[in-house]
């Protein structure tokens, strides 16, 4: 499906990418991002302001997207101030989108019940451990990204309300059997081609390249021969898996760690549970009536789990009973916890009604799994790494900051600075800016290489962080600027450039008396003689025949009119190994499309409409939005 109605569309899960300590979600709530004054907003949209910090998050998701698209390449292209600017408006265009399809959402009051959160969690991949729901692995990774679970739950009820708007694009989307059977005709059509391939080194003998000619492509030309600007660089890097991999801890500080904070490894009760919920349906006073009649049948001892079949507005549960899977704390409605755990004895219901944002629950306990404490073998390692760490934070920021002080204190070396922190000088060989090793390749650290005022102080650079767990200081050691290469240096690459020109100029040339001929019904013979080549016997194409075609002979033969009968349509291409070919196209048929071609046809043009569609929505509901822009996308 095409790029933006995969933002739009894609489930929950596709949005959320766990890396070692944050989890961030592509299509997450807008209004967990908002700033709460102008002076803080990128932008706002209908009185709700996204935060210049939700714009900085959203460049830098779209920036690892784009780079790992575009590979070594994105570097040098992020380096250009344009380029950056255009990136950092369509992530502002991007959050202003999906601000608005929320506000839609919220409008049309999608809702998602508690029990499809519920089993969308347990069954993330990124919370489990060997295939089973880990209770500290899902609280530890929302810890860690600073996130309580009830936040991540209603991030993602709001996603998964979205996703019923986005689904609503997909599913009322078609494409009729005629548009179908066009597009087929037009893709699996066949083309009859001969093809005359005359390599152009035919011609390359008879071109002759004067002095004076190497002279002009050099002066006009200057400028793609440069040589790039090239630095070797000193730097002292503080790194802090370096630091905690020489960490050695004490030999029970491990178990110290263990009993201190024994109820982290304490796995609370789990409860299971039924429920009848009488939903709100745009009447909530009718919806207590409603429930207050059901809770004084159940007890008056009318059957809890016949009456959730017949009454209850969770109808997925209902059909069971009201059963829902094990309940464990933060992750259902804080309302319904409360009460749910609340409960002591197996068969226990709840006297009064529970009201969460769906509606009013009665509960029933049905049994309750008692808690238990991981035994310390089982956690030593993961403390050993957590303790390793705090130690290498403490001391990678200490060492930081002295690296800071000295590298400032004495700026036209790192020497002191290496001999008061114990951190190696590094040194590199000369690199160009297309071509700088790590760790020196990150944009921050790449930019200052390469400014200008930087190398002419040549003096140590600011502390840059890499990142939560790097930080460098760097000084240029030897630079040189870029330079003109010399014409002697060129002369020959020059040469084979202008042959190469003018044996394609001949080669057209030849191509055109050639086509001339076929038009005026002449023998060609004598001229393909000449290049010692011949025509290839007639065979039916199709527009993918990479294997028999060249590809811009391909895109030619299908970009040109169809002939009359008993005609011939010729043309001239250069193909992309930079031989000419000329094409001899007779006649055109129609290949029937299979059945199971057509299906999946029929599937991209309706994925193609609902793009279409997609793109509408976003441009009516700007249309008639309040957007403003307090801050420029910077």
């Amino acid at each position: 499906m095409l790029e933006k109605f995969r933002e739009g569309s894609q489930g929950p899960g596709a949005k959320i990418i766990l890396g070692a300590v944050i989890v961030t979600f592509a299509l997450a709530g807008v209004s967990s991002y908002l700033g709460s004054g102008s002076a803080q907003s990128a932008a706002t949209v209908n009185g709700v302001d996204i935060s210049k910090q939700a714009l900085e998050n959203q460049v830098r998701t779209d920036r690892s997207r784009l780079e790992s698209q575009q590979g070594e390449s994105f570097a040098a292209r992020w380096e250009q101030p344009e380029f950056q600017n255009q990136v950092r408006q369509q992530s502002l265009n991007t959050l202003v989108a999906q601000n608005l399809l929320q506000q839609m959402t919220d409008d049309l009051a999608l809702r998602i019940g508690d029990e499809k959160i519920r089993s969308y969690i347990f069954a993330m991949e990124q919370f489990q451990t060997d295939g089973v729901f880990n209770d500290e692995r899902y609280i530890s990774l929302l810890r860690q990204s600073g996130m309580t679970p009830a936040q991540f739950v209603e991030r993602l009820r709001a996603d998964f309300a979205q996703q019923q708007l986005t689904d609503a694009l997909v599913n009322s989307e078609f494409s009729l059997p005629s548009e179908v059977k066009l597009l087929a005709a037009l893709q699996n059509q066949q083309r009859e081609l001969s093809q005359l391939i005359v390599p152009v080194n035919k011609f390359a003998n008879d071109v002759v390249v004067t002095d004076a000619e190497v002279n002009s492509y050099y002066e006009d030309s200057k400028a793609f021969f440069q040589t790039p600007q090239q630095a070797s660089v000193d730097y002292i890097l503080v790194d802090m898996k370096k630091i905690s991999a020489g960490i050695e801890l004490d030999a029970d500080a491990a178990e110290n760690y263990y009993n201190e904070h024994l109820s982290s490894y304490s796995q609370e009760d789990k409860r299971k549970v039924a429920h009848i919920l009488v939903a709100f349906k745009g009447d909530e006073a009718a919806a207590e009536v409603k429930a207050k009649g059901l809770l004084a049948q159940i007890q008056s001892g009318a059957d809890f789990a016949e009456l959730a079949k017949s009454s209850s507005d969770d109808t997925f549960s209902g059909e069971n009973g009201g059963e829902l899977d094990w309940l464990e704390k933060d992750i259902m409605d804080p309302a319904f916890e409360t009460a749910a755990f609340a409960l002591k004895n197996d068969g226990d219901v709840t006297t009064d009604l529970v009201r969460s944002d769906f509606g009013f629950h009665i509960i029933k306990l049905l049994a309750v799994e008692p808690g238990k404490v991981k035994a310390f073998a089982d956690v030593k390692a993961t403390i050993e790494t957590r303790l390793k760490n705090e130690q290498a934070v403490t001391h990678f920021d200490e060492l930081a900051e002295k690296l800071a002080e000295q590298a400032f204190e004495v700026p036209d070396s790192l020497d002191v600075a290496s001999e008061e922190t114990g951190l190696t000088i590094v040194s590199t060989e000369l690199f160009s800016e297309n071509a700088i090793p790590a760790p020196l390749n990150d944009p921050k650290v790449a930019a200052t290489l390469f400014d200008q005022d930087f190398i002419a102080e040549a003096l140590n650079s600011e502390i840059i962080n890499i990142s939560d767990e790097q930080s460098i200081v760097v000084r240029i050691n030897e630079y040189k600027p870029q330079t003109t290469k010399s014409l002697v240096d060129v002369n020959d690459e020059i040469v084979e450039r202008l042959k190469a020109t003018k044996a394609e100029q001949k080669a057209r040339s030849f191509m055109a008396t050639v086509s001339a001929k076929i038009d005026a019904g002449e023998s060609v013979d004598a001229e393909l003689a000449k290049v010692d080549a011949n025509f290839t016997a007639p065979e039916w194409l199709s527009r993918f025949d990479y294997t028999k075609a060249d590809f811009k002979v391909l895109s030619k033969l299908f970009s040109m009119p169809k002939p009359a009968a008993d005609q011939v349509s010729v043309a001239t291409e250069t193909s992309l190994n930079g031989d000419v070919t000329l094409l001899k196209f007779t006649s055109v048929r129609d290949v029937e499309m299979k059945a199971e071609e057509a299906a999946r046809l029929g599937d991209t043009l309706k994925n193609i409409n609902a793009q279409a569609d997609y793109e509408m929505l976003i441009k009516t509901l700007i249309k008639a939005a309040d957007v403003s822009y307090p801050v420029a996308a910077e």
